[in-house]
């Protein structure tokens, strides 16, 4: 998965773009937890650069989850940064996602997810920091809640780097005469096992094997006619050799991409490089 950049605006900005309907509702006294929501963010990105993010909102949780404005922090978000003077900043985060969902890397960025849930870290839901693009199934499926097990944490599409090898994987399996995609994740031998076991539960939470897999459908169908035509051409072994190079392509491009995973199953499977693409 590619994920975009950090934003550079700041929860200063955000607040400013929010100024002029918390005068209107008569809530200006949340801008006086101005310099409070500052050194917040800093912390968050000092903590999440070294990789220590999950320690901060640990000791966050207590007196966050029970804030007096817990509420009035809420609604800012949803109605003057989401559906008032804020919506350009909210939408120039989403706008940097230029390769999709910042969470499975397929779906269609259609919202912001807050990493911390403002649910329970209120104090961060107007950090741009803490707002990554997303697709509204990914923003569903991750929830609310938050858990302090090292193990579970999700990974942070601002901070994390999930590096250059495979770990996404797609098996063809052919069922009642049709393929069904099946999506793994393998951590990298050379992962620690923290890491390993983060990757494989954001997999699992998300539901990520069957989001992509509703995703291949499509894909295959459309290239049906031209894998045909190859195979007709130059045989199975020049149908492999098309389908690997184009895999090289995309892996060039995201070695963990879903097409990448895709195109390595597909040229692994003697089933479609012998013809069986015709059934689809």
């Amino acid at each position: 998965m590619r994920w975009p950049q950090s934003p550079e605006m700041t929860v200063q900005c955000v607040m400013a773009a929010c100024t002029r309907w918390l005068t209107k509702h008569h809530h200006t006294d949340l801008l006086t937890r101005l310099p409070e929501l500052v050194e917040l963010e800093e912390r968050y990105r000092a903590a999440s650069e070294a990789g220590q993010l999950l320690a901060l909102l640990t000791a966050e949780l207590p007196s966050q989850r029970i804030d007096a404005d817990k509420k009035l922090l809420g609604d800012t978000y949803d109605k003057a940064f989401v559906g008032g003077g804020g919506r350009k900043l909210y939408d120039a985060i989403k706008a940097a996602a230029t390769f999709g969902c910042s969470i499975c890397g397929a779906g269609q960025v259609s919202t912001l997810d807050h990493h911390a849930p403002k649910a329970v870290f209120p104090l961060l839901a107007l950090t741009p920091l803490n707002l990554v693009p997303a697709c509204g199934p990914c923003n569903q499926g991750k929830g609310n809640s938050f858990d302090p097990d090292p193990a579970k944490e999700p990974f942070h599409p601002y901070f994390d780097d999930l590096g250059l090898e495979r770990w996404l994987y797609a098996e063809i399996q052919v069922v009642a005469g049709g393929p069904v995609v099946e999506f793994s994740a393998r951590p990298p031998q050379d992962w620690p096992a923290v890491k390993a076991q983060r990757l494989i539960h954001h997999v699992a939470r998300l539901r990520l094997g069957t989001k992509l897999r509703a995703e291949t459908a499509r894909h295959l169908a459309g290239r049906r006619r031209m894998d045909m035509d190859t195979l007709g051409s130059v045989g199975s072994g020049g149908l492999k050799a098309a389908i690997l190079e184009e895999a090289g392509s995309y892996g060039e491009f995201d070695p963990n991409d879903w097409m990448t995973a895709l195109l390595y199953g597909l040229a692994d499977c003697d089933w479609y490089l012998t013809g069986g693409m015709k059934g689809i």
